[in-house]
C-alpha cells in the first residue's frame, strides 16, 4: 500500500468513525429507541399522543426526539390543516433501513442478559 493509499484509508476510516459516534450518541438519548420502536411496531403512521403513550415519557422529551429524528432523516411528521391541527409520524426509509441492525442489538442484548443471569 502506498502512503497515499493508506492515507485515503485513514481520512475513510475517520470520517466513518465519525458518522458512527454521530448515530450512536444520537440512539442514546433518553427515550430514542423506544420512539424508534413504537414507529417501526406500528405499520401506519402513529400520532404525537399514541407515541408518547406507548414511550411511557414527557411531552417535552417526545418532542425534542422526534424534532432531533426528523433532522437526521429517520422520521417523517406530516401535518394536515385539521382542528385541531393533526401530525403524524412515520419512519423513513432510512430508518427503516437501520431497524433490522437495532432488532439484532436488541436480541445480542437480551441473550446476553440470559447468559449473565
Amino acid at each position: 500500500m502506498t502512503a497515499v493509499q493508506a492515507e485515503r484509508m485513514g481520512a475513510m476510516c475517520d470520517s466513518s468513525r465519525i458518522h458512527v459516534n454521530e448515530l450512536l450518541v444520537l440512539l442514546s438519548k433518553s427515550k430514542m429507541l423506544h420512539i424508534l420502536y413504537a414507529l417501526n411496531c406500528d405499520p401506519k403512521p402513529m400520532r404525537f399522543s399514541e407515541i408518547k403513550r406507548e414511550v411511557d415519557s414527557s411531552s417535552t422529551t417526545v418532542t425534542r426526539r422526534l424534532g432531533e429524528l426528523e433532522a437526521h432523516g429517520l422520521v417523517n411528521r406530516t401535518v394536515y390543516p385539521t382542528v385541531p391541527t393533526t401530525v403524524e409520524y412515520a419512519l423513513t426509509p432510512d430508518a427503516i433501513a437501520l431497524a433490522p441492525s437495532l432488532e439484532s442489538l436488541f436480541e445480542w442484548v437480551l441473550n446476553r442478559a440470559e447468559k449473565v443471569a
